[in-house]
């Protein structure tokens, strides 16, 4: 992420302003779109689609064991159950009209596909806000900042008349049941997150 920071960063000094700047999360879709395909392909020892390179593909492909062969470690923090992300956050929605966050998000905004922790994600939205509005740019994770930016955007309403900030819970995620019930507020039967910090 940093490199592609400073790869736009060069290109607008050498090209100037109107240049399409690099996003590093092209890669990822790009990346997500094709890595199923090629791995069918390689599990089914299909290299027909690569013609007169199937030799050179069979061979560079089978390089990297796709599966881990010698047993891993069981019960490993680095371990997940199916059906979640790294970040927490589940792969699918049984609600079909809630939108699941974007992914990457920051660490400890949720666990095991199922939690949400109101706690760090207010420490999120402070560290953020006080990174983009009060020191500009810098070393910071793009991609999670980018995704987290997004999901506070997409969830987020100004109530002016009781001057309050409410971030949309998601109905398909336990909220930690540490989380202050003054914090939470029910509106139109959906609860909501006070964000006391912008509020300010």
């Amino acid at each position: 992420m940093l490199a592609t920071e400073e790869y736009n960063r060069r290109l607008i000094k050498k090209k100037g302003q109107s240049v399409v700047q690099k996003n590093p999360q092209a890669l990822l879709r790009a990346l997500g779109d094709i890595e199923p395909k090629l791995m069918s392909k390689i599990t089914k020892n299909d290299y027909t689609s690569c013609k007169n390179s199937e030799s050179f593909w069979r061979h560079h492909c089978s390089v990297v064991p796709l599966v881990k062969e010698e047993p891993g470690r069981k019960n490993s923090p680095l371990n997940h159950k199916k059906g979640y992300c790294t970040d927490g956050v589940k792969q699918s929605s049984k609600a079909a009209s809630e939108e699941l966050p974007p992914w990457p998000q920051p660490r400890g905004i949720f666990s095991e596909g199922r939690t949400f922790h109101p706690h760090v994600f207010l420490s999120t939205v402070q560290r953020v806000y006080e990174h983009v509005f009060m020191q500009g740019p810098g070393e910071t994770d793009l991609l999670e900042t980018e995704a987290f930016s997004k999901l506070l955007i997409s969830r987020t309403e100004v109530h002016e008349s009781d001057n309050m900030v409410l971030f949309r819970l998601f109905k398909g995620f336990v909220t930690d049941p540490t989380t202050p019930r003054d914090r939470i507020v029910s509106r139109d039967g959906e609860e909501w997150l006070r964000i006391n910090y912008l509020q300010q």
